[in-house]
């Protein structure tokens, strides 16, 4: 399969189209009932350029705005300010792919076009037309009021090639070439040629220049805009212009986010003074030109790459989405203040349905999104966009969005909205990894849907299934769907490491469902009766009643088989029962999960240990004998001193204390190790130590690499329980024995 683009013609997308919308009341499989309709929306319409547009909401520059189907979908979904991906005259580049990796902050390594200029121009044209032909089909009045805004770099020189005088000259005056089009299309849809179509694509244009552009190349390529191309300009600018220190503070103090911004970044980038001077002057060369000049915040964080999604070679890759959100609003406040909030400003970094509409009070006239529509849902997620927009217009009582913008300052909103991003949730890094729905699971080229929650799971658990007959109160069907393949729900409702919650496609949305609890619901909530099949006459023996015995025995009672169990402690359950603290797992979950062996029929011998002699006997006694003898000792820690008096291995430890023989263990404790268990050991010993004891982890890796649940490692962190990071004991030091 190739990573090429193949451009459709014109006539061929149309067909398609029109196609797909008389079978399926669909288009590009989005149905009809969540196009956005501007007669049903009036109420979002704004102006700029001196053009009525009916949404101020757009996609932003980038690499679905290069195909026409793209931008028609955008347009359908309420798209009215479209940012056509940036053209420069080296229009050949290999690009490096994979480009993007998108979770919870997206990153990109820097790409350029994919298309050659001619065909850029092409593509623009064919959805130029096709707009105009589904705005007259569906009714939506005699004008799309839709923008297409232009974007050029990198330099001067570069712009100043004949290609992409080329395109200017074509994006500004069409005729020939609109005509071409429509001719192609009029046996499809023939009255297209009632519909009154301009032969000019945009008037307008966004300066993408290269990070790194010098301060007065960018000034001469605007300058040259407004002056020789006569276009309403906008200048894009870097998240930069914070200074280092103020951004750092934001990204990686305030919102606790990783991403490393290099010194680099900041010493070849736009200064902020010079950033000031150039607005001023090339404002006044707009007012005399009588164009608008604008600024666009902001372009991408350039930012060292760490992620294996990108090839080695690629040094820097450039952050977007929400970890981006509160830095460039910062920007915009710092500008606005500069300019007592005068100037005109468009914005796209990490916008979303629910920061839209106080986006948009911060007075920007137009918002583009890239990365929230590069997740699951795509442009669909729009909708929601427009529904909180006009429910935020009826709260605020007002008849229109500009009245609610303009119901208080902009500039004061922005003011205060700059401060609370800052301390809000929603822009806050607030798990220990990275949250992601890749699985280990190969995708084909035809990809069916998997779940990756339940190719996530141990047990391949009918996730999706469970979750649906919860949702609708179906909770005996839940649990039956839980028993097909995990015979201990209320066990495992409590203490599973639920991998499943990490591969939640809710958290390209806000965050994972709690899968664990809703199965720990389920358990607490019903009860079915156990229908094993009728007797196959085999028989099976069990050696150990901990977790893998007792599933064992559940699974072969249930399908028919005689099974007896040999325990060699006074109860079943092995580690569940005797090391698992109790304030993790009570004894009322492990007896409620446990009881249904009763109801099998599965008998358990306790106090029972198997011996070499006895083992033989039963494998000439039973059809079938099943091992599970459990993990009995812990793994040893070879460093000098491990003997010495004091140290405490922490299987001895969980153990002591559930059997009440351990029930002091002094006021300064240290827990070596960052898996599940020394999680278990800090929080019991941080119950025996006191108020005025402590309880130190201390781990060869960062927290982000611990191997332990990162519910477990937050559960640490909340009790007060210092982690201490890189750090590997050499060994243990003595004194009178201790």
């Amino acid at each position: 399969m190739t990573d090429k683009f193949y451009t459709i013609p014109v006539e061929h997308m149309l067909q398609m189209i029109l196609n797909e919308f008389q079978k399926n009341q669909s288009i590009f499989g989005i149905n009809k009932d969540l196009f956005f309709n501007p007669s049903q929306n009036s109420k979002l319409n704004t102006e700029i350029f001196g053009q009525k547009i009916d949404t101020p909401l757009g996609v932003a520059a980038g690499p679905h705005t290069q195909l026409a189907q793209n931008i028609i979908v955008s347009w359908l979904m309420g798209c009215r300010y479209i940012e056509l991906k940036t053209i420069q005259t080296l229009d050949e580049l290999e690009i490096s792919k994979p480009c993007i990796d998108m979770q919870d902050e997206g990153y990109n390594c820097e790409w350029s076009q994919e298309l050659k200029i001619e065909q850029s121009f092409n593509e623009y044209l064919n959805a130029w037309v096709i707009i105009h032909i589904l705005n007259h089909k569906l009714g939506f009045g005699a004008n799309p009021n839709t923008i297409f805004n232009m974007s050029v770099g990198y330099n001067l020189e570069g712009i100043k090639q004949p290609n992409v005088q080329w395109f200017f000259d074509k994006m500004t005056s069409c005729k020939a070439e609109l005509e071409e089009k429509v001719e192609k299309v009029k046996l499809l849809y023939p009255e297209v040629e009632k519909i009154s179509i301009p032969h000019q694509l945009s008037n307008n244009i966004t300066l993408s220049t290269m990070h790194g552009c010098p301060a007065n190349e960018i000034e001469d390529i605007a300058k040259y805009l407004l002056t020789e191309k006569k276009l309403h300009t906008f200048v894009k600018l870097n998240p930069t212009l914070l200074g280092p220190e103020e951004l750092r503070r934001i990204l990686n103090k305030e919102l606790k986010f990783k991403t490393n911004v290099p010194d680099i970044a900041f010493e070849h980038d736009l200064k902020y003074p010079d950033a000031v001077k150039i607005i001023n002057s090339l404002q006044q060369t707009a007012d005399k030109q009588g164009l608008t000049f604008g600024l666009k915040l902001t372009n991408t964080l350039e930012s060292v790459n760490t992620k294996n999604a990108f090839k080695s070679d690629v040094e820097m890759m450039y952050m977007s989405g929400r970890a981006l959100h509160p830095v460039s609003i910062n920007v915009a406040r710092k500008l606005q203040n500069e300019f007592n909030g005068k100037l005109l400003l468009s914005f796209s970094a990490g916008v979303n349905a629910f920061n839209v509409t106080d986006t948009l009070k911060c007075g920007f006239k137009t918002i583009t999104v890239c990365s929230d529509l590069l997740k699951p849902g795509g442009y669909t997620r729009l909708k929601q966009y427009v529904e909180n927009i006009t429910s935020d217009i009826a709260k605020g009582k007002c008849n229109t969005m500009v009245e609610l913008v303009g119901k208080e300052s902009a500039h004061q909103f922005l003011k205060k909205y700059a401060d609370d991003v800052l301390t809000s949730k929603l822009y806050t890094r607030d798990h220990l990894r990275e949250p992601s729905i890749k699985t280990q699971r190969e995708l084909d080229y035809f990809d069916c849907i998997s779940a990756p929650c339940r190719d996530t799971c141990a047990t391949n658990q009918d996730i999706p299934d469970y979750l649906y007959f919860t949702a609708t109160k179906q909770y005996d069907k839940a649990l039956e769907v839980i028993l097909k393949t995990n015979p201990f729900p209320s066990i495992t409702g409590m203490v599973c490491d639920h991998q499943c919650q990490n591969k939640c496609t809710r958290i390209n949305y806000d965050d994972s469902l709690l899968i664990r609890e809703v199965k720990r619901f389920i358990a607490e909530n019903s009860d079915i009766k156990l229908n094993p099949k009728a007797a196959n006459g085999k028989s099976a023996a069990i050696v150990g009643a901990g977790p893998s015995g007792l599933s064992c025995a559940f699974y072969l009672a249930i399908n028919g088989f005689k099974v007896d169990v040999f325990e060699a402690h006074s109860k079943s359950g092995g580690m569940v029962k005797y090391a698992i603290p109790g304030f993790r797992l009570t004894d009322e979950a492990i007896n409620r999960d446990f009881g249904r062996l009763e109801q099998l029929g599965v008998k358990i011998a306790y106090n029972h240990k198997v011996n070499k002699d006895e083992f033989a006997k039963l494998k000439s006694t039973y059809d079938y004998v099943y091992l599970s003898p459990g993990a009995q000792k812990s793994a040893d820690l070879n460093i000098d001193g491990i003997e010495t008096s004091g140290v405490i291995d922490p299987l001895s430890l969980l153990f002591g204390v559930k059997d009440g023989s351990i029930k002091e263990l002094g006021k300064n404790v240290v827990i070596i190790g960052g898996g599940n268990t020394a999680m278990d050991s800090a929080r019991t010993a941080h119950r025996l130590v006191g108020n005025n004891g402590k309880v130190t982890v201390v781990y060869r890796r960062t927290v982000d690499e611990m191997p332990a649940d990162e519910g477990e490692i937050k559960a640490v962190i909340e009790e007060g329980i210092q982690i201490v990071e890189l750090t590997a004991p050499e060994k243990i030091v003595s004194a009178n024995g201790k």
